[in-house]
């Protein structure tokens, strides 16, 4: 199994990721008059506003803008690989936007393995709508994110799909994400990730294209 940080873990990409986590956070909740902002608490009671979450995943061979833009199909025809991610995270929502929208910065540890065997961590900033109007039958979820992904090594997969013909460990992570709940217990969530690192078009990295996952967990808020 590769070694992880077996480089050091610096640079901009790591200031960046300081600045997501907690550069909008603040220690007291706090709504403006105007109402369209209502920040929460970000260390202290979690008063609902913590999650912990665990899923599971295959890798997926089709690119993300095939899957969502150019080809759209349901995640049952995808092209899947044996190749496979565990993953956990924390998160914590700091804000709310317009009632609906609410801003939930996390981190996430993965482990792959298969064809791969890389590990992954990962900070980013998601926003997560709420409110679809069937809510009163499943509680539902949208969610996107924007931040980095540190792999411990480059694997050949990921050369690959690099473009530049040897990749990169830091990349961008986007992962869009539903979450569906029963009313009555609308803090257990069932998740649907499309757990993804990119250079996105090189404007991260070099590298264009890296290790991608159609994962399903579960996710319980406290």
């Amino acid at each position: 199994m590769s070694q992880l940080w077996s480089t050091p873990v610096a640079g901009p990409p790591a200031l960046l990721l300081a600045a997501c986590l907690f550069g909008v956070a603040a220690p007291a909740a706090a709504q403006d008059a105007a109402g369209w902002f209502e920040l929460h608490p970000w260390r202290g009671s979690c008063a609902g506003n913590c999650a912990a979450a665990i899923y599971g995943g295959w890798a997926i061979e089709n690119s993300m803008s095939q899957v969502f833009l150019t080809a759209p199909e349901p995640p049952s025809s995808w092209d899947y690989k044996r190749d496979h991610l565990v993953a956990t995270t924390i998160s914590r929502r700091i804000a709310t936007l317009w009632a609906r929208v609410d801003v939930e910065p996390e981190l996430g540890l993965g482990q792959r393995f298969g064809e791969q065997d890389e590990t992954e961590i990962w900070g980013a900033v998601f926003l997560r709508y709420r409110g679809f109007p069937w809510d009163r039958a499943v509680v539902t979820s949208a969610a996107l994110s924007t931040g980095f992904n540190y792999a411990s090594a480059v694997s050949e997969e990921e050369v690959e799909r690099a473009r530049d013909g040897k990749g990169s460990r830091w990349m961008h992570f986007f992962s869009p994400e539903i979450t569906f709940a029963l009313p009555r217990s609308p803090q257990v969530e069932l998740l649907f990730r499309f757990h993804h690192r990119s250079g996105v078009f090189g404007l991260v990295s070099d590298a264009w294209g890296g290790a991608q996952y159609g994962a399903i967990g579960l996710r319980v808020r406290f």
